[in-house]
């Protein structure tokens, strides 16, 4: 939901919901203030303070919910009281706002909160209560999963934070915090579920709402629920049986006003479509049984027929043979021919649907159960409309939703055009971003797997749907030639200044300087870090351009710096200000650097993390720099000091980082591992490399060999091979250490680790998750050869599948595919910055381990006094 909410402003970036939502904002929000009161105004909320009110830092605070057809009342009713009381409180800005709070895949633990009151006291809290219970009553709202239920209106409450108070979680990230009696700081934790710190004051008032939710019972309800399959903001799945016995069924649950649809229908409206239509599909094979429906707690509950196997996308991800190494052609072969019988088996059942009338309206992979036995089921019918009263869905898969032209059967032929595409090159949310991407994929599928001219030889094909009428990809004009730009992934280093140039263009053509948040436009996390560090920000953009030669435009440089001297500065070397320091000093504007380091060394270092990314790893590997630059013994002096500390923090033993905390070279011990050895290499002190070696233990017990042979870090659900969570970050920091200390039992994980970052088919093509960081590794490993490397070419060349023209040059998607991006972990920068190094030899990452090439001489900049 996080991607799908900050795709909403624009169709070719991701951007702030923010900008969206103010496009109709609530009246409220731009009305003058009161006298007295102080108004704020911080991403999607407005927040209103009476200017001689001094809030506690922490309390009880009181949320109210709404829903779209009710909130502008409820606003209008709760800030009039607000301000008669004085009570300080922000609101959503906008009624888009509220729909977006309280979608199908919004976060459940903040979702149903529209506003929020602070009072500052216990008799305020009771009054505030009392008064809004009456002035509220019979308005509704969503249950907001993470409070307490004030009576039976739309109010709720929560123990938490009034005012930011900052610590490390236990994965390192600054978190919001509460204080404990003690003065320690903890994590202000807000899950789906209500939740009181066992030390936090529950005031008399609240007693009889927590008895009674301490009386909720389970024993009228007919069924045990064994485990849950699903959950979003509309209501769970659930694996459950009858209590009074029986067969395993499902329950699928819907929350009443919650998981709003594009058309503003809640769950329950479309839990109660789905159980007329599969009553009107019974005895249709592929369609599960209803079994029943219930109400409980408010909430809805439809019972079906509980259908064995695995959902279609895992179903793919076991067999498809271009995530492993080198696949033999008899296993492509098999491949082909299981995932054509499902896809026949699929159009059997769609046509069994037709049959009765009813458009299924939400084609995807994981609304399709493959059992044991290789047969189809369909599930999840929310969506689903009869043929003769169609209702076009208010939800859709990204690159299976229809365009808007289609309609009724014509909505299911497209979406199992789209499914024959994705079994074979499973990348279909492209051709939302870019509708040409849809022949260039087919023929990749086509020509890779062999595929015969019709899916199903042995039955009258469909006719794939007319593509919607449209010029061109709404991020490329009409002159935009993909087959030229495709041309220059040869892998060749001959192509490689016009593809530099090329990527170089397209991002100073998404520049926007006149906006004051970001620059570039790059992943959503450029506006939850900031849109100015290395990882998703200007900084990291900039220096890429100008570490592989490309120009770089100085007033996009003095949007920097003038960016940095009005913002706050947080620590850190990808999503910090060090990051900053150390891009401004490689391009040349070193007294900008050493101001902004000096600001930095004012901060404490004891609340860090001891994470790469923002902590303290990042941190001493900038001081280091910066003692080389300088050679400045302070700095260097510094360096050690945050070694220390690290080196303190570090288990002892291998079993693995802490619970909760992530492994990887950006967030795990690698990250230490790294800093360790570019220490050891400063001093040669080599004490540093038992540090180092001891770091690298605990990330290669988080490491699980596979089928395949491949060594990549277990995240529990999955296993990675990327650089910022994943094998390639671990391997890249194993490389380093083993030029020091050579250990034949290493050498063989780090070749299990090198056949990981070798597939022919990869989800992103980014540095941090995708391609770019599997390039970026494999040149490492190469050692400086200057042999051909059929491997490295491929993934050059594999490029193009993730390639979308902007404005006539070349240009990439983001994480999830669903928008461009140009910053350096998820988007273009970072791709032109792993070419540079495999077809120029250019540097790589920021003090990346391994061998040592030129840096780039910096930018002429004149230096005013």
């Amino acid at each position: 939901m996080r991607y799908e909410a900050y795709s909403y402003a624009d169709k070719v970036f991701y951007d702030s919901p923010v900008r969206w939502a103010a496009l109709q904002e609530f009246t409220a929000v731009g009305e003058p203030l009161p006298a007295g009161w102080l108004g704020s105004t911080r991403e999607v909320w407005a927040g209103r303070t009476p200017a001689d009110v001094e809030l506690p830092d922490q309390g009880w605070k009181i949320h109210v919910s709404a829903c779209l057809d009710n909130a502008e009342h409820i606003l209008s009713v709760v800030s009039a009281y607000c301000v008669q009381r004085r009570v300080a409180y922000k609101f959503l800005r906008s009624p888009a706002l509220v729909q977006t709070q309280n979608a199908k895949y919004a976060s459940r633990g903040s979702s149903g909160k529209f506003m929020t009151l602070y009072p500052v006291d216990e008799p305020e809290l009771e009054r505030c209560l009392t008064d809004l219970d009456e002035a509220l009553a019979g308005l509704r709202g969503p249950y907001i999963l993470s409070d307490l239920r004030w009576r039976n209106g739309p109010l709720y409450l929560r123990y938490g934070g009034f005012t930011e108070q900052f610590c490390r979680s236990e994965s390192g990230e600054l978190v919001l915090a509460l204080r404990e009696p003690s003065g320690r700081l903890r994590p202000d934790v807000r899950r789906a579920v209500f939740e009181v710190p066992d030390w936090a004051p529950v005031p008399a008032v609240l007693a009889q709402a927590l008895a009674d939710r301490a009386a909720t019972s389970t024993a009228d309800f007919p069924y045990t629920v064994e485990r849950a399959l699903h959950f979003s903001n509309g209501g769970g799945i659930y694996l459950a049986r009858p209590v009074s016995g029986g067969d395993e069924v499902v329950l699928k649950e819907a929350r009443p006003d919650a998981g709003l649809d594009q058309r503003g229908d809640d769950a329950v409206s479309r839990l109660g479509r789905e159980h007329d239509i599969l009553c009107r599909l019974e005895g249709v094979p592929f369609v599960p049984a209803a079994l029943g429906y219930h109400t409980a707690w408010e909430h809805h509950f439809l019972v079906q027929e509980y259908v064995p196997g695995e959902p279609l996308n895992r179903w793919f991800g076991r067999r498809y043979p271009l995530i492993h190494p080198d696949p033999d052609p008899e296993v492509i072969g098999r491949y082909r021919e299981e995932a054509l019988h499902v896809l026949a088996n699929i159009e059997e059942g769609l046509r069994a649907i037709h049959a009765r009338g009813v458009v299924f309206g939400d084609l995807h992979p994981r609304n399709l159960i493959v059992r044991p036995d290789g047969r189809v089921c369909f599930v999840d019918f929310e969506l689903a409309s009869p043929a003769d009263d169609y209702v076009r869905p208010g939800l859709g898969a990204a690159g299976f939703a229809a365009p808007a032209d289609l309609e009724g059967y014509a909505i299911d032929d497209y979406a199992l055009d789209a499914l024959r595409l994705w079994i074979f090159m499973p990348l279909i949310q492209l051709t939302s971003l870019d509708p040409g991407k849809r022949d260039q994929l087919t023929r990749a599928a086509s020509r890779r797997f062999a595929l015969p001219a019709r899916p199903d030889p042995g039955r009258p094909p469909t006719p794939p749907p007319a593509p919607p009428a449209r010029s061109a990809s709404p991020t490329s004009p009409e002159t935009a030639d993909a087959d030229e730009l495709s041309a220059l992934f040869s892998g060749d280093r001959a192509d490689w200044p016009a593809l530099r140039d090329s990527l170089a263009a397209a991002i100073t053509a998404s520049a926007t300087p006149q906006r004051t948040d970001r620059l570039f436009p790059g992943d959503p996390s450029q506006f939850t870090h900031d849109g100015l560090g290395l990882a998703y920000g200007a900084a990291g953009v900039l220096w890429a351009l100008h570490t592989v030669g490309a120009p770089v435009d100085p007033d996009h440089v003095e949007w920097l710096l003038e960016a940095v001297a009005r913002r706050p500065c947080r620590p850190g070397l990808y999503t910090g200000a060090h990051g900053v320091a150390f891009a401004l000093d490689r391009l040349g504007y070193v007294r900008q650097a050493h101001n902004l380091l000096d600001r930095l060394l004012k901060d404490p270092l004891d609340g860090q993390g001891s994470d790469l990314a923002g902590g303290l790893p990042g941190i001493g590997l900038t001081l280091l720099h910066f003692a080389g630059t300088t050679s400045d013994a302070s700095l260097q002096a510094a360096a050690i000091g945050v070694a220390e500390r690290l080196a303190a923090r570090m288990p002892s033993d291998s079993g693995g980082p802490a619970p909760g905390r992530r492994p990887g070279l950006l967030h795990g011990p690698s990250g230490s591992a790294l800093f360790f050895l570019s220490l050891h290499d400063s001093t040669g002190d080599r004490s540093l490399l038992d540090q180092a070696e001891q770091a690298l233990r605990l990330d290669l017990a988080r490491c699980v060999l596979g089928d395949d042979g491949t060594l990549q870090v277990d995240e529990g659900s999955r296993v990675l091979p990327y650089l910022e969570s994943g094998s390639a970050g671990i391997a890249a920091v194993l490389h380093a250490a083993l030029r020091h200390r050579p250990d034949p039992e290493r050498q063989r994980s780090l070749e299990q680790m090198r056949g990981a970052a070798e597939p022919e088919f990869i989800v992103q093509p980014g540095l941090f998750n995708g391609r770019a960081g599997l390039i970026l590794l494999l040149h490492l490993l190469r050692d400086g050869a200057r042999d051909h490397d059929p491997v490295i070419r491929r993934h050059i060349r594999r490029l193009v599948w993730h390639l979308v023209p902007h404005q006539g040059h070349a240009a990439f998607p983001g994480e999830q595919l669903l928008r461009l991006s140009m910053d350096l972990a998820t988007g273009s920068a970072g791709i032109l910055l792993a070419l540079g190094s495999a077809l120029a030899d250019t540097p790589a990452l920021p003090f990346w381990t391994g061998r040592r090439v030129a840096a780039p001489a910096p930018l002429a900049v004149p230096q005013t006094p």
